[in-house]
């Protein structure tokens, strides 16, 4: 009796750390600090040690460690972009490695739980890694999936549907079908007006206008691209989203 009780704590003790660890990534994923003994990689590691140790949810980690490892892809990238030539080289191979590790373990997480059994999340988390590992028809499939979920049964809020909305326009654009620029933009139009709904969180207007912004410097239409990336940056830094100002700042660099 003693020694179950004793492993029932243990096993509580390790859930409430797990837990505590991925409050404390998530919250320096949005601050963009991934790098150093203390960030959020550095954190993401030791989860996945005890998850390792202790085969926790295995699946749900694969995708959550996928999504970190995606996001500190892309803040690598930014970052290269803004760096002075002799550190570009670093920031770029951190790009690349970590969109490796996220691939990786987005691909072993697909392998075990089928397309119909993905939470949205999940969905555009795998959609969003394909995308960057330039595997776009696939991704498109897993897009399309979470707005038909989202449209036919009714589950999920506005916030879900702008982020698979927004992400269906960027693959339409990786995939140069110039055809459907038309289309793409209506996405991001749409998934505007859906922002406006005061239930999205700040963090999703600002990756859609981060996103538009993007699409519209890629058109040409470097006025509209500016004006709109900068009311983002300025929303992100009030919000104290910097992973997101940190893209933002880069991308205007570019313009």
């Amino acid at each position: 009796m003693t020694m179950r009780i004793t492993a029932a704590l243990c096993h509580d003790k390790t859930l409430m750390r797990l837990s505590n660890l991925g409050e404390k990534i998530s919250d320096l994923t949005l601050r963009g600090l991934f790098w150093g003994k203390n960030g959020a990689l550095s954190l993401e590691k030791e989860r996945v040690k005890i998850n390792r140790s202790h085969q926790f949810h295995f699946i749900e980690f694969l995708s959550a460690t996928s999504s970190t490892y995606y996001a500190a892809s892309g803040n690598a990238a930014s970052r290269a972009r803004e760096m002075v030539l002799f550190f570009k080289p670093l920031w770029y191979w951190r790009a690349w490695r970590c969109l490796q590790i996220a691939e990786k373990n987005s691909d072993k997480f697909a392998k075990l739980r089928p397309m119909d059994e993905m939470s949205l999340g999940e969905l555009d988390t795998r959609a969003c890694v394909l995308h960057k590992a330039g595997r776009l028809s696939e991704a498109i499939i897993f897009l399309r999936y979470g707005i038909d979920k989202i449209s036919t049964e009714k589950v999920g809020t506005n916030h879900d549907l702008c982020l698979f909305l927004i992400h269906e326009a960027e693959v339409f654009v990786g995939m140069r079908k110039y055809l459907k620029d038309k289309e793409a933009e209506e996405n991001y139009k749409q998934a505007m007006r859906l922002s406006e709904d005061e239930a999205v969180p700040v963090l999703t207007r600002v990756r859609i206008m981060k996103s538009y912004g993007k699409f519209l410097a890629g058109a040409g239409r470097a006025y509209e691209a500016k004006n709109l990336l900068n009311e983002a940056y300025w929303l992100a830094e009030e919000n104290g989203l910097y992973d997101q100002a940190v893209k933002i700042k880069a991308l205007l660099a570019g313009i």
